[in-house]
């Protein structure tokens, strides 16, 4: 063999060496990360899922102390996600219109998200946490800071697309605990600042999610933290375990809770009358005068107060067989459901 074949081997042999300590030491760093990622497909056009087995850092982020705003929170994520590899742009931007409805009815809990139609993809995530319970949710990447249609193509995508872990919108752990946020439109959004840990809102229904079995758990744990607005409006969760459902509210940095199976999108801990609720009131007597007491009454009283034109998706969990059925832009032929783990 000549001189130049030996040194083109010898640097081909190197190169091969380079490549597979290089891909080995990226398994080693972002095994989690990585099979995600490869889990993470499109089921139907701006519908995407994926399952999340491992650490995704949520204990870390309690640990470290949580995050005030959600600048906050998207520069931990980035860092944790990409190993300090990857920046997380955050946008504040307070969307245009927002609603929502949620419905807890026996072994039933249902929700739309009402919003505006920008385009927006929907996300349906399995998270199956090392030191947590597993749990399904919906987020929408347009909560991301990357644009209202943006959605994962390739490369980097697939890291950003992880960041909607931390923005459960709805969704139910392995315990049949279902949460889902939905906007205050009379609700508060003034600064405050106390001792306690803080939280968005979003990270809040995360913490639910992982650690509370019960509506008793969830509220225990949500009282240990601030819980701030998020994306410039108020916000008030819906939680129920099939036992107890309740509103929870905040104002001033104090947590309100309110017993109740119906949620939409004013203020239920005390009355604050003003014509910017008056739909948001119509629409709460109308689903509780439903009387729902099984799913198909849920998923009928949930239909009935969505709108055509303004409802992203509605999800409807079952507690008995910890299912998630989710309707994409009302469209009531075409369910898409999963569990929330692997049997």
């Amino acid at each position: 063999m000549s001189a130049g074949k030996k040194i083109a081997a010898g640097v081909i042999a190197l190169l091969a060496i380079g490549l597979g300590v290089f891909l080995y030491g990226g398994w080693q760093m972002f095994g989690d990360e990585l099979k995600a990622i490869r889990s993470l497909k499109m089921i139907e056009d701006k519908v995407y899922t994926f399952t999340y087995k491992g650490d995704y850092g949520f204990k870390g982020f309690l640990e470290q102390g949580g995050a005030k705003t959600d600048a906050e929170m998207a520069v931990y994520i980035a860092d944790f996600l990409s190993k300090g590899y990857m920046k997380m742009p955050s946008s504040d931007e307070v969307p245009m219109e927002a609603g929502c409805t949620a419905l807890d009815a026996a072994g039933a809990f249902g929700r739309n998200f009402d919003f505006e139609d920008q385009g927006q993809s929907v996300v349906i995530v399995r998270t199956e946490p090392d030191d947590g319970y597993k749990s399904i949710s919906t987020s929408t990447f347009a909560f991301l800071g990357f644009g209202p249609d943006w959605h994962p193509v390739a490369g980097m995508d697939g890291f950003m697309a992880l960041a909607s872990i931390y923005v459960p919108l709805d969704g139910m752990n392995e315990k049949g605990l279902c949460v889902a946020d939905l906007i205050e439109l009379d609700g508060d959004t003034a600064a405050f600042d106390t001792p306690k840990p803080d939280l968005t809102i979003v990270g809040a229904i995360r913490l639910v999610l992982d650690y509370a079995a019960s509506v008793d758990e969830a509220l225990e744990l949500l009282e240990r933290y601030d819980v701030h607005p998020s994306i410039g409006k108020a916000h008030h969760l819906s939680v129920a375990d099939g036992k107890r459902a309740v509103a929870v509210e905040w104002k001033d940095g104090l947590m309100h809770v309110t017993e109740t199976s119906s949620v939409t999108n004013h203020c239920l801990w005390e009355s604050r009358p003003g014509e910017m609720t008056a739909e948001s009131r119509g629409r709460l007597e109308a689903i509780r005068n439903l009387s729902p007491v099984n799913m198909q009454d849920c998923l009928d009283a949930i239909k009935s107060a969505s709108y055509d034109d303004f409802t992203i998706w509605t999800s409807l969990f079952d507690r008995e067989t910890l299912e998630g059925t989710w309707y994409f832009r009302t469209d009531w032929d075409k369910p898409v459901s999963f569990e929330v783990c692997d049997r």
